[in-house]
């Protein structure tokens, strides 16, 4: 009968002794969140991200130079991609394409090369994008299925129709 005079607690009051308990557990978590939150962890993870582009993009001079120079044909594909990103069109895919260089995997700059009317070039970038959406990456879901739509109205090749029934089927 001594346990009906105890004041009960309520379901918040548990919880929170859970927590509590939890942080006594487990104190790396805490110290590792309030780290993640500093600007000095935000740098180094930056200049991390840095070390992965292509080609050292973001590397300082003195560890560039230690990776050696890079090959003409890396300059010129290096060149003709950050033109393709920058400006996606006819003018910039065509000299990409004729390279044999295949298509970065980027689902924006590939939305954006579906406005080109030269069905010949729209091929590979469909086969882009179907290669994307397959992978598991959904680009926008709603303005993909616009663009196609709009594509599917002018287009004139079989192939075209076929990319464009089989990206509707994976989306």
């Amino acid at each position: 009968m001594a346990d009906d005079d105890r004041p009960k607690k309520s379901w918040s009051e548990i919880d929170k002794a859970r927590e509590k308990s939890r942080e006594r557990r487990d104190p790396d978590q805490k110290d590792r969140q309030r780290v993640e939150k500093t600007a000095a962890y935000s740098k180094y993870k930056s200049n991390l991200d840095k070390l992965f582009t292509p080609a050292g993009a973001g590397l300082p001079e003195h560890l560039r130079a230690q990776l050696g120079p890079a090959s003409p044909e890396a300059e010129e594909k290096k060149r003709l991609t950050e033109a393709l990103k920058a400006k996606p069109g006819e003018a910039t895919l065509r000299p990409f394409l004729e390279k044999g260089w295949p298509l970065p995997a980027e689902p924006r700059m590939l939305m954006g090369l579906l406005d080109l009317k030269d069905e010949l070039l729209l091929v590979p970038v469909l086969q882009g994008l179907l290669e994307i959406v397959e992978g598991g990456t959904k680009p926008s879901r709603m303005l993909l299925l616009q663009r196609l739509t709009a594509i599917e109205n002018f287009a004139e090749d079989d192939a075209v129709k076929a990319l464009i029934a089989q990206l509707r089927a994976a989306l």
